[in-house]
C-alpha cells in the first residue's frame, strides 16, 4: 500500500465526475444480476450485456453463462475496471459459449458483470450467479487501486513504485498527459533482485476491460520487462496500469516514458 505527496485534486475530480456519469448512464441501462437463479440474456453488435450487483460487504461471487456464441464475461467495480482475476474467456468443456468466473470482493459496493460476444455478433445466452458473504475476506482499499486515483507522471520523468499481492496492492494506476502530440512510449523495468511477473497496460478511453495498448512480453527473459507504445493528440489522458500478471506477486519497478514528437 503506497502513501503519496499531495497533488492538485482539479484534474482528478474532473475524471471522476466524468466517469460518474459515463458509469452512471450504464448502472440505469444494467439489470439487476440473477443470484440463486438464471435467466436469458443478449450481447453483440458491439453491445455487452451489463447486470449490477451491490455487494454489502466481503464475499465471493460466482457467475456462470451458456451461450449460443463465442461469449467472454467479466465483473468490474464502479469504476469498470476488472476486479482481481475478475475476467473469463476459459470455453469450458471445448465449448466457447461457456464461462464460470468466482471472484473474491474484498469491500462493498457497486459492481458489474458484463456478458460480451467475442465477435461481435448477436448471441443469446443463460446466466446464473450465487453470493457468498464472507466478512473474514475483507481487506483495506489499497489508495492508487483505482483510474480516479491515478497518480499523474511527467512525461520523461522515471518513477520507482511497488507491487505486493499478498498485502493487498496488486496494481498501480498512473496517468501522463502530453503537452503536444506524438509517439508516447512507457517502458517498465524491475529494480527487485527477486523474479515476479508484471503486466502494463495504457487506456485512452473510460472503457478499462478494454487496454488501447498493452504488454505481456517478458523482454529479455524478464517477466516484469515490458514496453508500450501508442500515437496520442495533445492533452490525452494516459491511463497506465502496472500490475501483477499471475498469481503472487511482490517487487520494486520502474516506470519511464518518452514523447516522440
Amino acid at each position: 500500500m503506497h502513501t503519496h505527496p499531495c497533488r492538485p485534486l482539479l484534474p482528478v475530480i474532473a475524471f471522476v465526475l466524468a466517469l460518474s456519469a459515463t458509469a452512471g448512464s450504464a448502472r440505469q441501462s444494467a439489470a439487476t444480476l440473477p443470484i440463486g437463479k438464471t435467466e436469458s440474456g443478449q450481447a453483440g453488435n458491439n453491445a455487452d450485456a451489463a447486470y449490477q450487483f451491490k455487494a454489502a460487504g466481503a464475499g465471493v461471487l460466482t457467475v456462470a453463462v451458456v451461450g449460443d456464441g463465442d461469449v467472454e464475461i467479466a465483473v468490474t467495480d464502479e469504476e469498470g475496471q476488472p476486479v482481481l482475476d475478475g475476467t473469463s474467456d476459459r470455453d469450458l468443456f471445448g465449448s466457447t459459449g461457456t464461462e464460470e468466473l468466482s471472484v473474491v470482493l474484498t469491500e462493498p459496493g457497486a459492481y458489474r458483470v458484463l456478458v460480451r460476444s467475442v465477435d461481435g455478433n448477436p448471441t443469446k445466452f443463460q446466466i446464473g450467479a450465487s453470493w457468498l458473504s464472507m466478512p473474514a475476506f475483507a481487506k483495506p482499499g489499497d489508495p492508487d487501486r483505482r483510474p480516479s486515483q491515478a497518480r499523474s507522471l511527467d512525461i520523461g520523468q522515471a518513477h520507482e513504485d511497488s507491487i505486493d499481492t499478498d498485502s493487498g496492492d496488486p496494481w498501480d494506476w498512473f496517468v501522463y498527459t502530453p503537452k503536444e502530440a506524438g509517439t508516447l512510449t512507457i517502458i517498465l523495468r524491475p529494480i527487485s533482485t527477486n523474479s515476479f511477473d508484471l503486466t502494463l497496460e495504457a487506456f485512452t478511453t473510460t472503457d478499462f476491460t478494454k487496454p488501447t495498448a498493452s504488454s505481456d512480453q517478458d523482454l529479455q527473459g524478464h517477466s516484469a520487462n515490458e514496453s508500450l507504445s501508442l500515437d496520442v493528440p495533445a492533452g490525452q489522458k494516459v491511463f497506465v496500469k502496472v500490475y501483477a500478471g499471475f498469481g503472487s506477486a511482490s517487487g520494486k519497478y520502474r516506470l519511464s516514458s518518452s514523447l516522440i514528437r
